[in-house]
């Protein structure tokens, strides 16, 4: 690739970080970070700011689908409710029907399939895993002007692939979760929500209950992450973030 070649992928690169920060209407920066920490103060800072001011601090992995996704008036195959509407339809959603009916589709066929598991305590989370990613990366800082938390993903409408959760029963669940664990949607990329967590659980016996709840809304990170729900609720207790992604 010749060097003209890598300013014209650069410049498109930046067009389409130009175009989501648009389509996002609302304040944004571009920043750019060379370590993990650097990152994680920009955002709680932005945190206890943004409860002052009434905005919700959301990191944004920029890709071109991302702007296909921020996108309402883009031809989406599975998705066409402008923010608005995903508000309106998420706020008659039955959440624990909701968790209870997307447990049934993820457990196992086989009854011999053992996924529950032994618990164990493991490393608790207090960064978000996608930063390792993107370091010294162009990532997007967006102000979302909403002081209900669980409203961005409203604003982002990741979903509605494979098993992902439409973007409807993602806010409905964000909502639920805000409101017992105090868990704020921080970081979304095209495949990923990470959640900063202000209220854990702290115990065994609720970080099981939690566990079961999390397998039901994203099943690959037991079946293709930590093996099993009772691995996945070791990892919960005290732990500020959590960890959402769909193949």
């Amino acid at each position: 690739m010749g060097i003209f070649d890598k300013f014209k992928k650069k410049k498109e690169k930046i067009d389409y970080i130009d175009e989501i920060i648009t389509k996002l209407d609302c304040d944004c920066s571009i920043i750019e970070e060379d370590d993990v920490k650097g990152v994680m103060t920009r955002y709680h800072q932005a945190l206890i700011e943004g409860k002052k001011e009434g905005y919700t601090p959301l990191i944004i992995i920029p890709s071109e689908m991302m702007l296909e996704i921020v996108d309402t008036n883009a031809d989406k195959e599975y998705l066409n409710d402008d923010r608005e509407s995903i508000i309106a339809k998420a706020k008659d959603i039955d959440v624990k029907e909701l968790l209870k009916r997307l447990l049934d589709e993820v457990m196992p066929m086989e009854e011999d399939d053992d996924i529950t598991g032994e618990f164990s305590l493991e490393e608790q989370m207090d960064h978000f895993l996608s930063i390792e990613d993107v370091i010294n990366k162009k990532i997007i800082f967006a102000k979302i002007p909403t002081d209900k938390p669980w409203e961005v993903a409203a604003w982002v409408p990741m979903g509605g692939f494979n098993d992902c959760p439409m973007p409807e029963e993602q806010v409905a669940v964000f909502k639920y979760w805000y409101e017992k664990y105090g868990a704020t949607p921080a970081l979304v990329s095209t495949d990923v929500w990470e959640l900063f967590v202000e209220n854990p659980p702290k115990s065994q016996e609720e970080s099981e209950l939690l566990a079961w709840e999390q397998f039901g809304y994203c099943g690959d990170i037991v079946w293709q992450g930590v093996g099993t729900v009772n691995s996945l609720a070791g990892t919960l207790i005290n732990s500020s973030v959590w960890y959402f992604w769909w193949d």
